[in-house]
């Protein structure tokens, strides 16, 4: 007997993961972040020194639900952003990162390339979990490679060697675009020969960092505030044409 089509694709899309992860939590009291196809919207806010209006950008997390390619250690993801940030192109730029999402650590590399190298000289998004109010931990020695230098920001040639910090400092309901969400504030910051920058992050174990401010090395800033997470189905041509 022949299924419909219309039928399959129903099977199909309601089968997808769901927006909140159920990996082997009672087990383990962790869920995974980064599962296959999620999709994490965030609005971005660009302060220029002293500025008190913002330019706007939008930027998405894809997790690949594999391991990166560089590290088979971190799980790998996809940063997507417009391809310039002063005007009304909608052409988008993407890079793959990794990430730790791991029942002792949540830890991503930032969006990178274009404008978006600056980020490389702040702490990156990090909380050593189980989180606890006062827990510090420091990285010496991180470094920034010299592709992230720019004449708009900083210069240097070779390997920048930074000095980074992390202090979970308390914890909130945190008003959000998805509504008030448990997160743990983190503030960090980072030293270098250059000068000093820093981040203070919210974390949400359901949906990692929800927001994120960056005051950058020229004393610029950046807001990033997550407005959405959805999941994709990936969808498996084989089982379609088992039914036409």
């Amino acid at each position: 007997m022949r299924i419909p089509l219309s039928i399959c694709i129903l099977l199909l899309t309601g089968c997808h993961p769901s927006d909140t992860p159920t990996h082997n939590a009672q087990e383990t009291g962790w869920y995974p972040i980064l599962t296959q196809n999620r999709r994490f919207v965030y609005a971005a806010r660009w302060y220029a020194p002293g500025a008190t209006t913002a330019t706007l950008d939008t930027v998405v997390l894809t997790a690949l639900g594999k391991p990166w390619a560089s590290d088979s250690t971190q799980t790998a993801y996809e940063w997507s952003f417009r391809l310039k940030l002063d005007t009304t192109l909608t052409t988008a730029q993407s890079v793959v990162a990794g990430a730790l999402d791991k029942p002792n650590k949540f830890w991503l590399h930032p969006p990178r390339r274009s404008y978006y190298n600056i980020t490389e000289l702040n702490p990156f998004p990090d909380i050593e979990l189980p989180a606890k109010i006062g827990r510090t931990w420091k990285v010496k020695n991180f470094y920034a490679p010299d592709y992230a230098s720019n004449p708009a920001w900083a210069t240097w040639e070779g390997t920048l060697y930074l000095q980074q910090q992390w202090k979970i400092t308390d914890s909130l309901d945190l008003p959000t675009p998805l509504g008030r969400l448990p997160c743990h504030r983190v503030l960090a910051t980072s030293n270098c020969k250059l000068g000093t920058t820093a981040l203070e992050s919210y974390f949400n174990p359901t949906y990692g960092f929800v927001r994120l401010h960056y005051r950058n090395i020229d004393r610029s800033r950046l807001e990033l505030e997550l407005v959405s997470v959805t999941s994709r189905p990936t969808l498996d041509k084989a089982m379609f044409s088992r039914y036409l």
